[in-house]
């Protein structure tokens, strides 16, 4: 009875792990195809190039697609230029990152290189904006950063990769942790966005438009559609609900933790000090609150000492009770 006991046991657990593994791959698969869409739909067929690879794959394929529709469509395929040039990176990172994260990666490049090709061959609709000074240019720039930065947020929070530059930048940071990797992204991908200025001298003229104006155009969305992708990817990833820490200063640090206890529900924690300039012991009071409270604590520090010294800055991250789990 026991070992049946144990053997139930056993594949309860075995099936639980598969159906997590199974719930797993196919979220990665989902966010490849959330990712594809915004690409294919959005951020290719109006010529930005918001940074890293895809960046440089959008360049190439519009740069390529007035002359030779049938290449730009099949080997220069956006999704397609992804996956090959990810290949070199992926066998780097096989013999420098762990070997999970790896797989986990080429799951997600092969899965956005695929359905990129088969949005393109099946013909799916494409936001395009025919003038470049088209108010659908900033709502494509908008709405493509806004799912790209989407599944970047998810990606970020099961720590994950979308490939290209974020490969090299964990490769750096595991060799040299000092380095201040995102800074490094963050100009390849300015590199590529400026590049993407290079449309406006091979395109053929459209319309009346200036040489300027084709030039800068893409240059000008591409940004957008970057901070956008950064931002959505920032919130979801590190939660939407931001909070602050308050460094208060005050004689009457009691009464001012009493009150964070009673009304705002937070904990506080007290710290000594000493004032270099009178060199008199004096209590800090540290407090994590959500942004939404900083008016009411600000009001309820003035009320009950309103000499007291308070600097407020953002915490980027808060675990812990009251806070969301680690």
């Amino acid at each position: 009875m026991n070992k049946r006991k144990c053997r139930d046991v056993n594949l309860k657990e075995l099936r639980k792990k598969i159906l997590n593994q199974i719930g797993f791959y196919t979220g990665l698969v989902a966010l490849s195809l959330v990712r594809a869409l915004g690409a294919h739909i959005f951020i290719v067929p109006n010529g930005f190039a918001p940074g890293g690879i895809s960046g440089l794959a959008s360049i190439l394929y519009n740069a390529v697609l007035p002359y030779n529709p049938q290449l730009a469509n099949t080997w220069l395929n956006a999704g397609i230029t992804v996956f090959f040039m990810n290949i070199p990176l992926l066998i780097w990172a096989y013999f420098k990152l762990n070997k999970s994260f790896v797989f986990n990666t080429a799951l997600c490049v092969a899965s956005y290189a695929g359905f990129m090709w088969l949005l393109s061959d099946i013909g799916f609709p494409v936001f395009l904006a025919t003038d470049m000074e088209s108010s659908f240019m900033l709502v494509a720039s908008l709405i493509g950063g806004v799912l790209i930065g989407f599944s970047m947020g998810i990606m970020l929070i099961l720590n994950m990769s979308m490939g290209g530059t974020d490969i090299i930048g964990k490769i750096i940071y595991q060799k040299n942790p000092v380095i201040n990797v995102q800074w490094i992204i963050f100009l390849v991908d300015i590199v590529v966005v400026l590049s993407s200025g290079i449309l406006g001298f091979i395109l053929p003229p459209a319309g009346t438009h200036s040489l300027f104006v084709r030039v800068m155009s893409p240059i000008f969305y591409s940004f957008i559609s970057l901070f956008v992708t950064s931002k959505i990817a920032d919130v979801i990833g590190m939660g939407a609900e931001s909070s602050v820490v308050f460094h208060i200063v005050t004689d009457k640090y009691n009464e001012i933790a009493d009150s964070i206890v009673r009304d705002l529900h937070r904990g506080a924690t007290i710290l000594r000090g000493e004032g270099v300039y009178t060199h008199n012991e004096r209590e800090i009071l540290i407090c994590v609150v959500r942004r939404k409270q900083i008016i009411t604590l600000k009001k309820m520090i003035k009320e009950i000492d309103p000499k007291a010294f308070l600097y407020i800055t953002n915490a980027r991250e808060v675990n812990g009770f009251g806070f969301k789990a680690f």
